[in-house]
């Protein structure tokens, strides 16, 4: 009787990654057709739905069939870890805020159309923004406790830098429905998030900062 053959977990890995994308790519494509109007700014929240509910099922077929896993221990760090991971993510998102509140002073002096938004807003129906805070919990997950993780367990040897970048590098890939300062920004939390989820393996404190950074900025009228 011969052996089954499996998948290594670093070409499970990267079978992954190049099915998200080539997802990510075919719904850009038919966008249009689909939605009825073509894949703007306005509209790019349908696109990052799609994309999570796709990933998502993406995500247990794998798991199901190769040796790629969802770590689910991400949510489960220990009390130790997690206080250190609240408190570094508090911080920053503190500072953020401030800053977030700074920008607004500076845009209030130049422009009249952002001085007359509120100070605070929820605006839920805008864009879906009601469940953004179920997408900030879906999105980490799945950028930390499976993307990073699974590239982690992929290298012959541990190496916070690369699982970091090359996760990073997917999460900009994967926002190619926005434009190019979305897509950089993008990446860049993902590396900041990343180190940090590195430092703790606790994905709250990523949570907490990707939460503030996509629903903090309409609040104080920062954004439209």
């Amino acid at each position: 009787m011969t052996r089954k053959k499996h998948l290594t977990p670093a070409l499970a890995t990267l079978l992954f990654l190049l099915s998200g994308i080539a997802c990510q790519v075919v719904v850009i494509k038919i966008f249009p057709s689909v939605v009825g109007k073509p894949l703007v700014e306005d509209n790019a929240y349908i696109l990052t739905r799609i994309m999570e509910g796709y990933l998502i099922v993406l995500s247990l077929l794998f798991a199901a069939f190769t040796k790629f896993k969802i770590h689910f221990e991400c949510f489960t760090p220990g009390k130790e870890r997690f206080k250190k991971d609240m408190l570094i993510s508090g911080i920053m998102s503190a500072a953020l805020i401030v800053i977030l509140i700074i920008i607004r002073l500076v845009q209030n002096q130049f422009s009249p159309e952002i001085a007359a938004r509120p100070w605070f807003g929820l605006y839920l129906t805008t864009y879906m923004r009601w469940f953004y805070p179920f997408s900030a919990v879906l999105q980490e997950l799945f950028v930390k406790g499976i993307v990073e993780d699974n590239i982690t367990a992929s290298c012959k040897k541990y190496n916070k830098h690369f699982s970091v970048w090359m996760t990073a590098l997917f999460f900009f890939v994967l926002h190619m429905g926005y434009n190019l300062p979305m897509m950089f920004g993008a990446a860049v939390l993902c590396v900041v998030t990343g180190y940090l989820y590195e430092k703790n393996k606790s994905v709250w404190g990523s949570i907490l900062i990707h939460f503030v950074i996509g629903f903090v900025p309409k609040i104080i009228g920062v954004t439209r």
